[in-house]
């Protein structure tokens, strides 16, 4: 979108206020509320902040050696064409910006950028992806204020009991999951009620990858906001209570030959109709599985959705059409011939998540690796080389140790995120937690 095209549609939609945002590495949207003159007159240079955000955790922390860089600026610079309009805020419209350097070089710490190159690392090989991604999240009726004030340890669920599809269950929710819907008309399939009571899950449309990183940012903060404005609270958090099923954020990928839009992952002279690009594509995510578990599960709380029988992907497996293992492969009919990365759980970083499946999937196209066979029936309880990390501080160090990783996704990058989960496990590791009076202040 051209600056011309820009001012008229700000004018057309009566915006006042334009949102600039990126995320930092955790999936934080960090950005700014600009009047519709200061945008335009920074919508092609962009705008400065502190650099600390691209090395924080989610709570703002400085993490050790960052005041000895002297925290200098790092510029946010809009992506004219992921302009839309906000309707969650009134006369609002969002852009998302891509974070560089003094240089005006993309920063190697940037989610989006680095989504960025491992789409065209795909697509110098011919390739155009298209991603969706299904998110679960909870609804309470309780006030985001009464939260913010202590009140975590007796939040009461959406409702009694499991109603999973149940339109009549979706109905108490409605006022709000329509808007929700009316907000990302374009963007999303449909939604219903999940596992845990008060749990819903929106499918987004297909799109390419970016497209589908960049909504799903905005999708959940916009599902947070909403939530607050009707006086209740929604989470993504990936397991909000040991007793109620967890958040997933599952990822559907597919590739297709960019010359004449042919799906790539189909071959009709295959008995299963799965052509050997998708096996070495799946192969290459199998091959970096704990390493990568980092990205799809970040913080501390990430893997205690990870249990058998669950409907979270815990196995280094994959399978036709099975939902209980890591990497599922649908091949119903040639163009709807895809893979459901079922690892990650909603509080994910889509940018990240996005590049560390396509870098893997690449990487295993580039070296030809071999798929083993598919797991069948209960895969949980079945064969498999590995499983997901215990815990961040094992993920952490899975990730620090591999060169595989490292092959995905650029070094400083990796870095980085691996410097934020350490911080991470070690203020969980220094914390006194209810769980500890509970177990212990009688008993020890």
């Amino acid at each position: 979108m051209d600056r011309k095209s820009v001012q008229e549609f700000l004018e057309q939609n009566a915006i006042e206020t334009v949102i600039v945002a990126g995320t930092d590495p955790s999936g934080v949207l960090r950005g700014k509320r600009l009047t519709v003159p200061y945008f335009l007159d920074i919508a092609d240079k962009g705008i400065t902040f502190a650099s600390f955000l691209m090395t924080t955790t989610t709570m703002d922390e400085v993490l050790p050696g960052v005041f000895d860089t002297g925290i200098p600026d790092v510029r946010g610079v809009p992506d004219l064409d992921s302009l839309r309009l906000a309707p969650w805020e009134p006369k609002t419209a969002a852009v998302l910006m891509d974070w560089v350097d003094a240089s005006g070089a993309p920063s190697p710490l940037c989610p989006r950028s680095e989504l960025k190159r491992q789409r065209e690392r795909l697509r110098a090989m011919g390739l155009a992806e298209t991603f969706a991604m299904e998110l679960e999240f909870f609804l309470f009726p309780t006030s985001i204020e009464r939260i913010r004030k202590g009140g975590w340890a007796d939040i009461e669920p959406g409702s009694v009991d499991k109603h999973c599809y149940s339109v009549y269950e979706g109905n108490f929710w409605e006022s709000l999951v329509a808007r929700i819907r009316s907000c990302f008309e374009r963007e999303i399939e449909g939604c219903l009620p999940e596992w845990g009571p008060g749990q819903f899950e929106i499918n987004l449309r297909q799109t390419d990858a970016l497209s589908m990183a960049d909504t799903t940012v905005l999708f959940k903060t916009a599902v947070k906001q909403m939530a607050a404005q009707e006086g209740i609270a929604a989470t993504f958090m990936a397991k909000w209570h040991g007793e109620h099923s967890g958040n997933s954020g599952h990822i559907h990928q597919s590739l297709r030959w960019a010359e004449d839009g042919t799906p790539a992952f189909h071959d009709p002279g295959q008995p299963d109709g799965v052509s050997e690009l998708l096996r070495q594509y799946v192969a290459g995510q199998l091959d970096v599985f704990r390493p990568a578990t980092i990205f799809f599960a970040p913080f501390v709380n990430s893997y205690k959705r990870f249990e058998p029988d669950s409907f979270a992907g815990v196995m280094c497996n994959w399978g036709f059409n099975n939902r209980t293992v890591a990497l599922r492969v649908m091949n119903d009919s040639p163009g709807s011939t895809r893979l459901e990365h079922r690892v990650g759980g909603a509080d994910l970083n889509p940018y990240t998540a996005i590049a560390a499946c396509m870098g893997a999937g690449a990487r295993g196209i580039e070296q030809q690796l071999e798929l083993g066979p598919p797991a069948e029936g209960n895969a949980y309880h079945g064969d498999a080389p590995d499983q997901v990390p215990a815990s961040l501080s094992e993920a952490v160090e899975a990730t620090a140790a591999s060169t595989g990783i490292r092959a995905v996704l650029n070094d400083e990058f990796v870095d980085n995120i691996v410097r934020i989960a350490r911080f991470e496990v070690g203020v969980h590791n220094a914390t006194v937690t209810d769980l500890d009076r509970r177990r212990y202040f009688e008993m020890a």
